[in-house]
């Protein structure tokens, strides 16, 4: 669920709304020459895009999408509940991968009706909250 849908739904936010790609994905590119620079953002981007397509989540459309990311976003809380990891009171592997998971999904930087969806999940943004906190003590959230 994490990894083969709410990834993609992820990979939707940042790289089809032009806004949040403008934001982000986009400037992985600038330090390319300026005469390739426009022309590989543009192909680069086109290529996530064929992939989310390919994979299936991309045949939907947006409000689709963001529905089909809300069911993994309500399942993952359900499956958390009180526990501090998704497998009671020790992390394992899928702990790591619910943390990128949803450290990605509420970026702040990055607008989507999916994030405010995921917020409103207090047990998952509490989930980001203490794992950033224990594991990266340094980083700031900051807020677009």
């Amino acid at each position: 669920m994490l990894e083969d849908h709410l990834y993609w739904a992820i990979v939707h936010l940042r790289w089809a709304d032009e806004r949040n790609f403008a934001k982000g994905p986009s400037h992985l590119f600038d330090t390319l020459p300026p005469d390739v620079r426009e022309t590989t953002r543009e192909a680069a981007r086109r290529r996530v895009l064929e992939s989310l397509r390919a994979h299936g989540l991309g045949r939907h459309d947006k409000d689709e999408i963001e529905e089909l990311g809300r069911h993994s976003v309500a399942a993952l809380s359900a499956l958390l509940g009180n526990k501090p990891y998704q497998m009671g009171p020790e992390p394992c592997g899928v702990d790591a991968t619910a943390f990128g998971m949803i450290a990605a999904l509420l970026t702040p930087w990055f607008e989507s009706d999916l994030r405010r969806y995921a917020e409103s999940h207090r047990n998952l943004v509490g989930f980001r909250d203490r794992l950033l906190a224990e594991h990266y003590p340094g980083f700031l959230l900051r807020a677009a």
